[in-house]
């Protein structure tokens, strides 16, 4: 008997005797066998495709591309005409094709510049680090994390705002993704930045003005990459420690089950490799944490 002939009697409702096989795997496997292909699969091959174009669009995730998706929205035009935004959606759609493109490493570089020329124009000793990929060494960045200190503990107070408002004059800020998050004494923006001349694409950038006590913990956070950082976490949790870009904490308390009751007690972190020291290990260079 044909394979064909067999499946199709299953199919038609008859005992399928195949060992795992049932009526509507049957009909599957014949579908197949007739038509080259499985049509259950074009609708996920669709959906997958049409997903991954929509979780791209800056501040929306899978769950809202999901969203979109049930709605009945297939392409960025439905997207456009149709879905209800958030102010961060609508500046991620208007600039999709340019978030998507990763930049060459001397743009990073010419941002960075940019960045650090209007804080020290409000004054000469801040310090200002590019992170993420850039600082990794990578050949290309999908965007740029700028970190601004100062030394004395005291004069990053007050820049953060400043600092936005001179590059928005100057025209080089020209969409705000979120203009302020506080997170302890560290000052976050998210926005985007486009530098001057024909040709040139919006970038997504971040800047962050932490206190100098912090900065070491916030130079390792920041310079990544993510799963470097939680095992540097994971770590400190195996020796009684917690690490944040904040700070690194010893005698930390624990409930069972690894909740945090206690903060424990904050220990001097002056440099990068003050935080590899205290956990005990060997520093690693920036370009040795991609991984």
């Amino acid at each position: 008997v044909r394979p064909e002939a067999y499946l199709q009697s299953c199919a038609g409702g008859e005992a399928c005797k195949i060992p795992g096989i049932g009526k509507r795997m049957a009909e599957k496997i014949l579908e197949i066998l007739e038509s080259g292909h499985l049509r259950k699969l074009d609708h996920i091959s669709e959906s997958v495709a049409v997903l991954e174009v929509f979780s791209n669009i800056w501040g929306a995730g899978v769950k809202r591309a999901q969203l979109w998706y049930q709605q009945g929205f297939r392409t960025l035009d439905d997207i456009r005409t149709k879905a209800p935004l958030t102010s961060q959606q609508a500046v991620g759609l208007k600039h999709y094709e340019d978030f998507l493109e990763r930049m060459p490493r001397e743009e990073a570089a010419e941002i960075e510049q940019t960045v650090s020329k209007a804080a020290w124009s409000l004054n000469p000793g801040l310090v200002c680090v590019a992170c993420g990929s850039y600082r990794r060494g990578k050949a290309t960045c999908g965007d740029v994390d700028v970190l601004v200190t100062h030394p004395d503990g005291q004069s990053h107070r007050g820049i953060f705002g400043k600092l936005l408002d001179s590059l928005r004059r100057s025209g080089f800020l020209t969409d705000d993704l979120v203009i302020q998050e506080d997170s302890g004494n560290q000052k976050k923006y998210l926005g985007v930045c486009r530098l001057p001349g024909p040709g040139r694409r919006h970038r997504r950038l971040d800047i962050i003005v932490a206190p100098h006590a912090e900065f070491a913990c916030a130079l390792l956070y920041f310079t990544g990459s993510a799963y470097f950082n939680c095992s540097m976490r994971a770590l400190a949790k195996t020796r009684g420690m917690s690490l944040s870009e904040h700070a690194l904490h010893t005698a930390v308390v624990r409930a069972p089950g690894g909740r945090k009751v206690g903060p424990g007690l904050v220990l001097p972190t002056p440099t990068e490799r003050d935080v590899f020291t205290l956990l005990g290990l060997a520093y690693r260079e920036p370009t040795e944490r991609d991984w």
